[in-house]
């Protein structure tokens, strides 16, 4: 991730009252669990996707992309700034064996918002992507160091009971409900 890319991307948004949250590796990073991240995950609101993606575009390259297997998002656009890599969803939503969960992501009271120089950045709840890596084939290992992390420093109930108020394989419930109770959620 390049800051400069970051920095450009929060002051448009934040100035456009975009509904927006930084999500996957550099918000992993944002919280100290991974020394570098891999490119720059946004998750905007649905009602704010299509116009996030009218002021993106002035910024750089992108291309409209379908989702790949499990993934069945809604809004899903990968775009190229100043040489990063951003990929920015709107409605994210995997498949899985039991059905679709779906995270139409909404800032609220509880949004942890980090200053970067000038601008505010938003990061979406740990929660929410400790779900979403669960579900992602492939990316345990980032799970694991979400769980440990919530397990040190407790948990939001409301972000993983939404999670478990949807349909999710009876693997990834249990695993939910035991990071609650072992976090004290």
């Amino acid at each position: 991730m390049k800051k400069e890319a970051l920095l450009r991307i929060a002051d448009v948004l934040n100035r456009h009252a975009i509904e927006w949250g930084l999500g996957g590796s550099s918000m992993l990073w944002f919280h100290g669990l991974v020394d570098r991240p891999n490119d720059i995950d946004l998750l905007v609101a649905e009602h704010d996707a299509q116009r996030a993606h009218e002021l993106l575009s002035r910024l750089g390259t992108h291309a409209a992309m379908e989702p790949k297997e499990p993934f069945c998002t809604k809004y899903f656009i990968h775009y190229t700034l100043l040489g990063t890599e951003v990929d920015v969803m709107g409605l994210l939503s995997i498949r899985h064996a039991e059905g679709i969960y779906r995270l139409d992501w909404r800032r609220d009271a509880n949004t942890r918002v980090e200053p970067l120089e000038s601008v505010s950045v938003p990061l979406t709840p740990l929660e929410d992507w400790f779900v979403l890596y669960l579900l992602m084939p492939g990316r345990g290992g980032k799970a694991d160091l979400i769980e440990a992390c919530l397990k040190r420093q407790g948990v939001r109930r409301d972000r993983l009971e939404a999670a478990l108020r949807q349909p999710l394989p009876a693997e990834v419930r249990a695993r939910v409900l035991a990071a609650m109770a072992e976090a004290g959620g």
